[in-house]
C-alpha cells in the first residue's frame, strides 16, 4: 500500500486506486480488461446498472480502466458529496456485479468494440506492431483481449483477487480521504512480480482497401534511468518536438509525404522503446520508410546541432509550468514517480536539461545505435 496526497482548496476531490500489476500482461488474455469493464459497467449485485444512476444524480465521475500494467479506478466528486461517493465505491467493490449475465452482456459489447476496430486501421498498425516485435509475449494481445469468448467467470473473479492491500496505491488530491475503510475490505494476496519485455526485430505489412499508408515503427531503446533527459531531448528533436523536429521537416515540410510525421519515446515499466508513425500516399509508402530509416541512421552517426539543441532547451524548458498547472497532472507525476522514474525526478529534470552540453547528448546518441534496427507494421492498399 502507498498513499499520494496533495491538498487543494477548489472544491472538488480526486481519489484514485491504482493496482500495480495488474493489467493485462499479468493476467490471462483480455481477462484484466473484462474485470474492468465489468466493475465499469455492470453495477452491483443489488442494484446492477442502476448503480450509476445515483451517482449521475450526485455528479459523480467513477472510471475503471486497466491498461498494459496496472487498473486505475478514479472518483471525482465536489467535497459536499464525499461521504456519499466514498459509500457508492465501497459499495462497488464489496459487491460488484460478477454474474454470467453481466459478463454475457459485457463480451457482446466488447466484441462489437472490437469489431469496429476493424475499420480503425491506426489502432490496427500500432498492434501489428506489437504483435510484431512482441511475438510470444503478453504484449502481443491487445489490451481488449485477442481471445474474449472464453473469458470465463472464474477469470473474473480470480483477477478481482489481485486488487489487493499489497498492490494498491492511493492517489488523494483535495480533500483527505480516510483509506481505511478500502484496506479493511481488500483482500491480501502476494503482488505478483515485475516483467520486463526486450522487443524483437519484424516486419509486417496487411492489406486492406485504403487510399493511404499508414506507417508504425518500433526499435530497441535500451535506456538507464539516469539517461532518461537525454533520451526525452534527443527524440524531442528527432521526431517528437512536432514542427521543427527532423521527421517533420523531412517528411512534411520538405517533400510533403505526409500531415505528421512523429518518434516518440514510451517507456514503460514492461518495456522501453522508441516509436513512431507517419501516413502517406499509397505511392510513397516504399520512399516514406527509407526516409524514415536514412533519418534514424543519420540521427545516430552525426547527432544534432548547437541550434536543435538550444531550441529543445528552450520549449522544453518554457512549457514546463503547462504540464505541472492542473492538480491531475501535478498527481500523475506523483504517481510516475513513486511506479518507475527515481525519486523526486521531475524536480531535478529541467536542470540537467538546463545544463546539457551539446557532446554529452551526441555522445548519448551515437551510444545507442540500437535505434537503428527498426520494425515496420505498415497497412496499405491491396494492390500497392
Amino acid at each position: 500500500m502507498y498513499l499520494i496526497y496533495e491538498k487543494d482548496k477548489l472544491g472538488r476531490t480526486i481519489f484514485e486506486m491504482i493496482f500495480k500489476n495488474t493489467g493485462s500482461v499479468f493476467a490471462k488474455d483480455g481477462v484484466a480488461n473484462m474485470t474492468a469493464y465489468i466493475l465499469n459497467k455492470r453495477g452491483t449485485l443489488k442494484n446492477k446498472e442502476k448503480f450509476y444512476s445515483s451517482l449521475e444524480e450526485k455528479a459523480l465521475n467513477l472510471t475503471i480502466t486497466s491498461n498494459r500494467e496496472f487498473t486505475t479506478i478514479s472518483l471525482v466528486f465536489l467535497n459536499e458529496k464525499k461521504n456519499f461517493a466514498i459509500k457508492k465505491l465501497l459499495e462497488l467493490l464489496e459487491n460488484p456485479n460478477f454474474t454470467e449475465e453481466a459478463l454475457e452482456k459485457s463480451k457482446i459489447e466488447l466484441l462489437a468494440k472490437k469489431e469496429s476496430l476493424k475499420n480503425n486501421y491506426d489502432y490496427i498498425a500500432n498492434q501489428n506492431l506489437f504483435k510484431t516485435i512482441f511475438k510470444d509475449t503478453p504484449l502481443q494481445h491487445p489490451v481488449i483481449g485477442d481471445d474474449i469468448e472464453n473469458i470465463t467467470l472464474e477469470d473474473i473473479k480470480n483477477h478481482f483477487k489481485t486488487y489487493s492491500k499489497e498492490a494498491v496505491v492511493f492517489i488523494n488530491g483535495g480533500e483527505k480521504i480516510d483509506i481505511r475503510p478500502f484496506l479493511d475490505i481488500l483482500p491480501s494476496n502476494s503482488l505478483k512480480k515485475d516483467l520486463f519485455f526486450k522487443p524483437k526485430h519484424g516486419n509486417i505489412t496487411e492489406k486492406h482497401n485504403v487510399e493511404q499508408s499508414y506507417i508504425y515503427f518500433g526499435s530497441e531503446f535500451n535506456i538507464s534511468n539516469d539517461e532518461l533527459y537525454l533520451a526525452k531531448t534527443a527524440t524531442f528533436i528527432l521526431g517528437a518536438g512536432g514542427f521543427g523536429s527532423r521527421m517533420m521537416e523531412e517528411i512534411r515540410v520538405k517533400r510533403g509525404y505526409a500531415y505528421s510525421a512523429y518518434a516518440q519515446n514510451e517507456f514503460q515499466k514492461t518495456y522501453t522503446i522508441l516509436k513512431g508513425y507517419l501516413q502517406t500516399k499509397l505511392e510513397n509508402t516504399e520512399d516514406a520508410i527509407k526516409i524514415v530509416k536514412e533519418l534514424i541512421d543519420d540521427f545516430v552517426k552525426n547527432g544534432v546541432s548547437e541550434e536543435e539543441l538550444n531550441q529543445a532547451k528552450k520549449f522544453l524548458i518554457g512549457s514546463e509550468p503547462l504540464r505541472n498547472e492542473l492538480l491531475a497532472q501535478r498527481l500523475l507525476r506523483k504517481f510516475k514517480e513513486y511506479y518507475y522514474l527515481p525519486e523526486s525526478y521531475y524536480d531535478k529534470e529541467l536542470q540537467m536539461i538546463n545544463s546539457l552540453e551539446l557532446k554529452e547528448l551526441n555522445d548519448f546518441i551515437k551510444k545507442h545505435d540500437e535505434i537503428k534496427n527498426l520494425s515496420f507494421s505498415i497497412v496499405t492498399n491491396e494492390n500497392n
